[in-house]
């Protein structure tokens, strides 16, 4: 990286942080919306294949999105 000056680093580093954030909250609103397409019946597979992500990835952020805490068909999850 070329140097910069420290205004410079400061504005990119808000920048980051703001693109952190909403890519917290796009994976928060994922969790929310697979457990919506899992009540109604969708296989793992069509979700993981509609988000373009494998079946392993996707039980993997579900378990991550469920360790955080969030509800799961009326419990809190395990």
């Amino acid at each position: 990286m070329a140097n910069k000056d420290a205004d410079a680093i400061r504005e990119e580093l808000r920048r980051i942080g703001q693109q952190l954030a909403q890519a917290d909250e796009l994976r928060e609103r994922r969790g929310k919306v697979v457990d919506e397409a899992r009540a109604a019946e969708l296989t793992q597979r069509e979700i993981a294949l509609l988000l373009g992500m494998t079946e392993e990835g996707l039980r993997k952020a579900q378990k991550s999105y469920h360790g955080r805490g969030r509800s799961y068909g009326g419990r809190l999850a395990s």
